[in-house]
């Protein structure tokens, strides 16, 4: 099931991020993920009375970046990265929509390929010793 997370999440969300993201700079702090479940989307998926993965959108004049995806390791290869992409996808009311992502990182790649993104740019040491890729998707 896929809802917008609340602030009852916060413990949950905050532990999930540290789980994926657990030696990566980039991984958000309890404090990054209680201001952006008021201020931004974030929706989560659940499985086994348990958050599963979820998505963070941040809300743009014309457009949504997405700021974060993760799927918990007890859940990856069962397409919840692609249920949530599908699902924002319905209920995000703008038409254009970006992201960044390192260029190592094949499968996600692939997987924002297959749902219209395409590089727009190579973002040069964009994360710690790499470059990245901005992708960009306008619904059609």
């Amino acid at each position: 099931m896929i809802t917008k997370a609340k602030i009852e999440d916060l413990n949950s969300l905050f532990n999930l991020e540290c789980k994926v993201f657990k030696d990566d700079s980039f991984a958000l702090s309890k404090n990054s993920f209680r201001y952006h479940i008021l201020k931004n989307r974030i929706f989560k998926i659940e499985l086994e009375n348990k958050i599963a993965g979820y998505i963070l959108w941040l809300e743009r004049k014309k457009y949504f970046r997405l700021y974060s995806l993760a799927i918990d390791t007890n859940f990856q290869g069962l397409g919840l990265a692609s249920k949530l992409l599908d699902y924002s996808f319905t209920n995000l009311e703008k038409n254009e929509f970006s992201l960044e992502v390192k260029i190592s990182n094949k499968n996600a790649i692939k997987l924002y390929e297959k749902f219209g993104f395409k590089i727009k740019m190579v973002l040069e040491n964009y994360y710690e010793n790499e470059d990245g890729y901005l992708m960009i998707k306008n619904r059609a």
